[in-house]
């Protein structure tokens, strides 16, 4: 809660900073509110927190309200919305759109360029459950406000990861999703390892049984049992081993890093990977959402 508090905080401070600068930012439209769910003097607040998006973490911002998605899901409405209207900054297209459409009550937070790195499955899936209350009480104002400063917390926690991969304990990492993936990973691992054992297996009883059976081929039976008889009979040789001296050799293994994290948790992973679809002209884009 604290950090939550501080990141809100923050958040307000850089609106309040960049107020002088509001008027020239509104010539570029970043609210469509075509469903008219936002007040004049909550859509210039929008512009604040597009206006911090776009100078503090080189990415865009955008709000979308709708009653009709032309037949689109909303996924794909807000992807193709996105590439019609030229969103997204930098050769990527880096940026956020969130489409809300009120004709079947779901949101959709939707990422593209590096906001599908910065915002991966996980992340999407906590900042929907920290908004989706607001939505289903009709304060959309506080929807978008809490997706918002979810959004700028992240990217500014993603900018720490990067200054420190390895050693970098995510929020992710510290969830139960990542303890269940890295189970499941060493469930797979376990059952490959099984399998390619089992195929050598066979493969090695095949080759020794098909060298017996071409043995047996040219093997004739006797019908006279003297024929299995050594010619000089059995002779019998003692032979006598005498214990001199015992060496042991001790080699050490050493351990892979990752057992020296504390915590149980190791580095370099940040939010697990994100789904992608295609967008308008063959663009990737991520994101998630649901009903409200």
């Amino acid at each position: 809660m604290k950090k939550k508090m501080l990141v809100i905080f923050t958040a307000l401070c850089l609106l309040f900073s960049a107020v002088p600068a509001f008027g020239e930012e509104m010539a570029v439209q970043r609210v469509f509110d075509y469903a008219d769910l936002i007040s004049e003097d909550d859509e210039r607040e929008m512009h604040l927190w597009i206006q911090d998006m776009q100078e503090n973490w080189d990415m865009d911002l955008a709000f979308l309200t709708t009653y009709d998605t032309e037949g689109k899901s909303v996924q794909q409405y807000g992807a193709d919305f996105y590439v019609e209207h030229d969103l997204g900054l930098g050769e990527n297209y880096d940026g956020v759109i969130f489409v809300l459409d009120m004709g079947t009550r779901e949101g959709q937070i939707i990422t593209c360029g590096k906001a599908i790195d910065i915002y991966t499955d996980y992340y999407i899936d906590v900042m929907w459950e920290n908004m989706v209350g607001y939505l289903s009480d009709g304060d959309y104002y506080w929807a978008f406000f809490t997706l918002y400063t979810d959004l700028h917390q992240y990217a500014a926690e993603y900018e720490q990861y990067l200054e420190n991969p390895e050693g970098y304990v995510s929020e992710y990492q510290q969830s139960d999703a990542y303890q269940q993936e890295k189970f499941s990973q060493k469930i797979g691992r376990i059952l490959m390892f099984t399998a390619i054992a089992a195929v050598f297996a066979l493969v090695v009883a095949a080759v020794v049984v098909g060298n017996m059976r071409k043995a047996c081929k040219n093997v004739k039976p006797y019908t006279d049992g003297r024929a299995y008889l050594k010619e000089n009979g059995v002779r019998y040789s003692v032979n006598r081993d005498t214990f001199a001296n015992t060496h042991t050799a001790v080699i050490p293994i050493p351990r892979k890093d990752d057992d020296h994290h504390s915590g149980g948790f190791s580095g370099g992973s940040w939010g697990g990977g994100s789904s992608t679809f295609r967008g308008g002209g063959g663009r990737s884009f991520g994101g998630g959402g649901g009903k409200f």
